[in-house]
């Protein structure tokens, strides 16, 4: 480890041209030293080509077969010298003073392990912008914003982290079987003891949304989300935790089990029983009865899915005090 650099890791796949600015916006820090790793997940685009060619020496290129945003992440972290890490997917940018301020307050609290501040969103294509930028703030108990989120997003992203070395020692590597891997690493980091802290003031750096991104295949998010509640189900042993996230988990088969995606009726009738025994405070008698009945009943799917329909079931979520798949 080398005290003060700041190792700047880029998660790059099929992200040229986009990825030139990620890594100007990495090479331009206010903050020196840096070093840039980009990681290269075997892009099939202009990326291999060109960033060896634009940015080495000054930034470290390296291939590896496609493991995701985490193995990316992994892979860097294993190269990287730095006392400070940083992590970035290849179509962000930093803002330009993102890693000075966040070091600063490194450098007033020490025992901190992360460090935290907002970003925002900012879109590829053109036409009415659609989102709500989630502005961060400071937690009293993390582990609790991380479960009991409401159906809000705490605004915490890797975008805006810069993490301690000691941080990513002691919580591990990113687990690259998960398709909501940062979820399941804040709850790893909070439940390992994980200090965070907040930075306030200007945006730590700009998210693009465009519309093959991950985030937008919603039967594969609620598929990664049940799989980040069943794994914090294993290892989160202190109440009031436990049960919110069983709660969590029920509510995810729930909303499977209804829509049904790629599952028999046997399968959707398992998961719906699966989602009542692992809450049933959470899933009622009469709540699981409907969406019984939604699932065998022929035509029931329609229920689940058609917009016309949505004010009906927004009165069911209202009686039955659950929120059915929108």
């Amino acid at each position: 480890m080398i005290a003060g650099l700041v190792s700047i890791v880029i998660c790059a796949y099929n992200n040229w041209p986009d990825v030139e600015m990620t890594i100007e916006s990495a090479l331009n820090q206010s903050h020196h030293p840096v070093e840039v790793i980009v990681v290269d997940n075997s892009s099939m685009d202009a990326t291999p080509e060109e960033v060896p060619k634009r940015f080495c020496p000054a930034v470290r290129y390296v291939r590896q077969p496609n493991r995701h945003y985490a193995g990316a992440c992994n892979t860097g972290f294993e190269l990287a010298s730095g006392e400070f890490i940083q992590f970035v997917a290849g179509d962000d940018v930093l803002a330009p003073n993102k890693i000075e301020k966040q070091v600063e307050i490194f450098r007033a609290n020490p025992g901190l392990d992360i460090v935290y501040g907002d970003v925002r969103m900012f879109q590829t294509l053109a036409g009415v912008a659609n989102w709500t930028d989630v502005e961060s703030k400071p937690e009293q108990d993390y582990l609790k914003a991380f479960i009991d989120t409401d159906e809000q997003w705490t605004g915490i992203t890797a975008l805006g982290v810069l993490f301690h070395r000691k941080a990513i020692e002691k919580v591990g590597p990113w687990d690259e079987s998960m398709y909501v891997e940062d979820l399941d690493y804040w709850l790893r980091a909070t439940w390992a003891g994980c200090r965070f802290g907040y930075c306030a003031g200007s945006p730590m750096g700009f998210v693009r949304l465009w519309p093959g991104q991950k985030t937008n295949n919603k039967l594969a998010m609620s598929r990664g989300m049940e799989a980040v509640w069943e794994k914090a189900l294993g290892y989160v042993t202190r109440e009031p935790y436990r049960g919110l996230i069983a709660a969590n988990l029920a509510r995810s088969r729930f909303y499977l089990a209804l829509t049904r995606n790629q599952m028999t009726t046997r399968e959707a009738s398992a998961k719906l029983a699966l989602a009542r025994a692992t809450s049933p405070g959470t899933i009622s008698a009469l709540a699981y009865a409907a969406g019984y009945a939604t699932i065998i009943l022929p035509g029931g799917f329609i229920l689940t899915r058609s917009r016309r329909l949505r004010p009906i079931r927004w009165l069911l979520a209202r009686l039955l005090r659950y929120p059915i798949p929108g």
